[in-house]
């Protein structure tokens, strides 16, 4: 399945809202130094941030421009590296990442907000459009995060 089949499936059901310009990533690629992988770029043109519950988990997205306060706030950085960005959580205590620590094509993980000990990221797909296809067909659960 493409980004763009997932964006068909969960269009009805995503709260989200209006898509942003390619321009923004343009200006937030610098800010981060990362390069954000082109599916979540197109899932963010489609939809900046919103929500949506899933067969077996709920998915919070953050808007672009709330990326660098949001891992600055929770001081994702800090105690996680570089090689991450914060994208979202699932409503509670888990923080969605991009986790570049393997290269520059980043796989989605996932991290306790309260504990953000760099040994207990877990990789839960190898790629931002395979963690979709995951929550919308229920092989992504809770208990996986």
């Amino acid at each position: 399945m493409n980004i763009a089949q997932c964006i068909s499936l969960i269009s009805s059901t995503w709260h989200g809202y209006q898509g942003v310009s390619t321009d923004v990533f343009n200006k937030l690629e610098p800010q981060i130094q990362l390069q954000l992988p082109s599916d979540y770029k197109e899932f963010m043109c489609w939809s900046n941030g919103g929500e949506g519950v899933f067969p077996a988990i709920r998915l919070s997205l953050w808007p672009a421009e709330d990326l660098v306060r949001l891992n600055s706030n929770y001081q994702i950085n800090r105690y996680l590296g570089d090689h991450v960005l914060g994208i979202g959580s699932d409503g509670g205590p888990i923080c969605f990442l991009l986790d570049y620590r393997l290269g520059n094509k980043p796989k989605l993980s996932s991290v306790n907000f309260g504990d953000l000990d760099p040994e207990e990221i877990k990789q839960i797909a190898p790629s931002f459009t395979s963690a979709i296809e995951y929550a919308i067909t229920g092989k992504l659960i809770d208990e996986d995060l």
